[in-house]
């Protein structure tokens, strides 16, 4: 069955102090949410979708760098929303969704791949 990612990463980050997008405080040289991009690989999806809110402009210039669809939470109401805002990205997909948080780059390959 085909897999597509939904990351989310459209948090305003209020506890990490900072004007940055917390989702492009970099760890290792890259952007939190490439980590979570590069972790879902292991499943070969057939779609990723990058939902972005605060700081949406710059989220989206650096995620140009990456394979993926660009959906924007343009009010940040809860997880459930910041996924419901990435259902335009998946239109005509048919398969399973997994999602992962952009602010959460230690999820291993092999505990997806297990899921």
């Amino acid at each position: 069955m085909a897999t597509a990612l939904i990351v989310l990463a459209a948090g305003q980050g209020t506890r990490m102090l900072s004007d940055t997008p917390k989702v492009l405080h970099e760890v290792a040289g890259l952007p939190l949410f490439a980590h979570a991009i590069a972790s879902g690989a292991v499943l070969d999806p057939e779609r990723v979708v990058l939902v972005v809110g605060h700081g949406g402009e710059a989220v989206e210039k650096a995620a140009t760098e990456h394979d993926v669809a660009v959906a924007l939470q343009a009010e940040q109401l809860g997880t459930a929303h910041a996924v419901a805002s990435a259902k335009e990205a998946l239109a005509g997909f048919t398969g399973d969704a997994v999602v992962l948080y952009g602010d959460t780059p230690f999820i291993r390959p092999e505990t997806l791949a297990a899921m």
